[in-house]
């Protein structure tokens, strides 16, 4: 491999962090190249508005903490708070993927900018005491000369998924979120869709004996559901799903659930747990469930959307 790569993987691999501003950084230069190798300027524009992307569509969608101290997110990502809290004051709450809405937006590039030019570009080059030279920054003129652009967009393949696993990495030190890496994947790749749920009915049906919210009898019409809206947490969790009457879930749409449900359904994964264990049942879903319980995910995403 050319060394020149070499230590992009390097940089992308050790250097220090306190966020995940590198990662941003890094990801976005490359996304450059890729779209254009041709040319070897890159002005912070692109590179802010990249990053923009990348924090719009894991905070609109997860709300990830992105950095180390949660009363104080980075200051990159204030302001994409800011900017999802004005969007959705305007158009709703449920989360839209930033490419579907960008032009609604009003990013104020020259804020970004001036964030990247002092907390990113010349930080991102060093690891530990040792310097590489992977581009030209010219902090004046907010732009970076990448002279390797073509071979950076030979090995992109490989460095979206190097800067994607240290990402993550990341993310997990800051978060008790579960599956962050199958998130990053979605939010980064686009087109979220849903999967069939017939493989959680095996689970659901050892305690789900009549339509979760209402209490009646099934009668042949039966559905299963998500407590918080598929269109809120993008995943589809055992701790958040129940059988319903299929007439129920067709009505309930993207409505928020009241706490006593919540409550109701927190029994329920308890109860859910104890079966389970007692059946042997220690597979992946059980682990989830069991996570869920003990890091109180149900209740933290509820308050989270429902806020």
């Amino acid at each position: 491999m050319d060394t020149r790569i070499k230590n992009w993987f390097n940089v992308i691999k050790n250097c220090s962090v306190d966020n995940t501003y590198k990662m941003g950084w890094a990801k976005a230069i490359v996304e450059c190249c890729f779209e254009d190798d041709n040319s070897k300027i890159i002005h912070f524009d692109r590179v802010s508005s990249k990053m923009f992307k990348y924090y719009w569509n894991q905070t609109i969608f997860f709300d990830l903490q992105q950095g180390s101290n949660p009363n104080k997110p980075p200051v990159f990502v204030s302001y994409v708070k800011e900017e999802i809290n004005k969007f959705q004051s305007r158009y709703g709450l449920q989360p839209v993927e930033f490419e579907r809405i960008e032009n609604k937006l009003n990013i104020d590039l020259k804020h970004l900018n001036s964030i990247l030019s002092q907390n990113v570009s010349h930080r991102f080059l060093k690891v530990g005491k040792e310097s590489f030279k992977l581009y030209e920054l010219d902090k004046k003129g907010r732009t970076i000369r990448v002279d390797i652009a073509p071979l950076i967009k030979s090995y992109s393949d490989v460095l979206f998924e190097v800067v994607n696993y240290r990402w993550v990495q990341i993310l997990e030190t800051y978060n008790s979120s579960p599956r962050i890496s199958k998130k990053i994947k979605i939010t980064d790749r686009g087109g979220i869709k849903r999967q069939s749920l017939g493989k959680f009915k095996k689970y659901l049906s050892l305690t789900d004996k009549k339509c979760f919210i209402s209490g009646e009898d099934f009668n042949n019409d039966i559905s299963i559901d998500h407590m918080i809206p598929w269109s809120f947490m993008f995943s589809d969790d055992i701790w958040n799903l129940v059988y319903v009457k299929k007439s129920y879930n067709s009505s309930k749409s993207n409505r928020i659930v009241e706490k006593s449900e919540i409550v109701r359904l927190e029994k329920r994964n308890k109860e859910l747990l104890s079966i389970m264990e007692s059946k042997n049942i220690l597979d992946k879903n059980y682990q989830e469930l069991k996570l869920s319980i003990e890091n109180n995910f149900l209740r933290k995403f509820w308050i989270s959307f429902k806020g």
